[in-house]
């Protein structure tokens, strides 16, 4: 019974940002997200912390601009899931436009294989519109989601998900369906940027530390034969956004399967790097995405930021030195 206020309150939260003009509904948002950032002490330690590890050259103002930005960005979904509804073919155009340079142009190479396509992706900007957009423009596909422990606001989120004619599979035992769905030369989406358990994963590198990371786009991609096509949403003038798909990936196989699957695991996690790099500010840098670390390493998340940066520090030194 408690997740039903819960969901009820979810409810009212998108329909006042549905009724509000986007650009007001845009910049209340801001103004929450920006209170939410300094109240939220939580996640706010976790972004820096990230944040160090990452850009450990940037001062505490260039941290907490990135930071900031994460929030707001976070943010800005609920405004996007909350106009979903209301997204058609014919006016999707207004919104979300495909990057002339890195497109369809990219995309219709992946499709060439006519093996399938795994979407390697992961949250960026408003990560919620980026497959609809993508539907809507005539190119469904299903993706992978974890359930929320809430379940009547699972259920709306995924009657929206699957609206623009899109299918949502659930992680767990997820994979016949996505086999089935590359068998058909089918397309799904996989968000791989987070921390995962390494009897699902293993340790490649992001920004220079060891990240647990899910092989699972690796294992398909090499079963399958399926194109890996590195995809994205960023932010454009005016409040829309543009569609962005880098070239494919050329997996690296050497018939050592474990191998295989290791080395390309730390290639997308290379491309995903990338993807950060080139926009800080949209990505979720409050998640604890080094939570896991290999044995004898501290918890870069019990450490202080100066504790942090000496660590840091010893490591690259150390790996110099080598």
């Amino acid at each position: 019974m408690k997740s039903y206020p819960v969901y009820l309150a979810a409810r009212m939260a998108l329909g006042t940002v549905r009724r509000l003009r986007r650009a007001t509904a845009a910049r209340w948002l801001d103004a929450l997200s920006t209170l939410a950032f300094r109240l939220d002490s939580v996640h706010r330690r976790i972004a820096f912390t990230n944040l160090t590890i990452a850009f450990p050259e940037l001062a505490r103002a260039g941290h907490e601009a990135i930071a900031l930005g994460s929030f707001q960005s976070s943010a800005r979904n609920l405004l996007e899931v909350s106009h979903i509804p209301r997204l058609t073919s014919a006016n999707i155009g207004g919104l979300v436009h495909y990057d002339p340079d890195c497109g369809l142009n990219n995309y219709e190479l992946a499709r060439s294989g006519q093996k399938g396509i795994l979407y390697l992706t992961g949250h960026f900007s408003a990560w919620e519109l980026l497959p609809a957009a993508h539907a809507l423009y005539g190119h469904p596909l299903s993706f992978i989601t974890r359930p929320l422990d809430n379940a009547p606001l699972e259920t709306y989120l995924h009657h929206i998900r699957e609206m623009a004619g899109n299918r949502v599979i659930y992680k767990k035992n997820s994979a016949r369906r996505i086999l089935e769905t590359l068998k058909h030369a089918g397309e799904v989406g996989i968000l791989m940027d987070q921390n995962t358990g390494l009897q699902e994963g293993v340790f490649a590198d992001l920004f220079g530390l060891p990240a647990a990371t899910s092989t699972s786009i690796a294992l398909l991609a090499l079963r399958t034969d399926a194109a890996v096509l590195p995809g994205y949403l960023t932010p454009a003038p005016e409040g829309r956004y543009a569609i962005k798909f880098l070239e494919p990936v050329e997996l690296i196989r050497t018939g050592d399967t474990a191998r295989d699957i290791e080395r390309n695991t730390g290639r997308f996690n290379h491309i995903l790097e990338r993807i950060i790099r080139e926009q800080p500010g949209t990505w979720l840098w409050g998640h604890k995405r080094w939570k896991y670390q290999p044995e004898g390493s501290p918890d870069l998340y019990a450490l202080s930021l100066n504790d942090l940066r000496i660590f840091l520090e010893k490591r690259s030194h150390s790996r110099t030195d080598a």
